[in-house]
């Protein structure tokens, strides 16, 4: 098995930047029709859980790579 070797920075700009993304989408109403602010127990669930499943996407890849050489 092999392990993906990530830039943590590089995690921390995507998530930063899927955290505002969906803040601005939220704060607009654009993601659910009617703009009611922002909801901060939403974004800090994303914030900690799209690094987490980024990583996992990662780590399947680097696997399929590794069985195809």
């Amino acid at each position: 098995m092999r392990f993906p070797s990530p830039s943590l920075s590089q995690y921390a700009i995507n998530t930063l930047v899927v955290v505002l993304t969906l803040a601005v989408l939220q704060y607009t109403g654009w993601l659910s029709g009617d703009p009611t602010g922002l909801d901060p127990a939403f974004l800090v669930v994303v914030a900690v859980t799209f690094p987490a499943f980024s990583y996992l996407i990662a780590l399947v890849g680097a696997n399929v790579r590794s069985n195809a050489e």
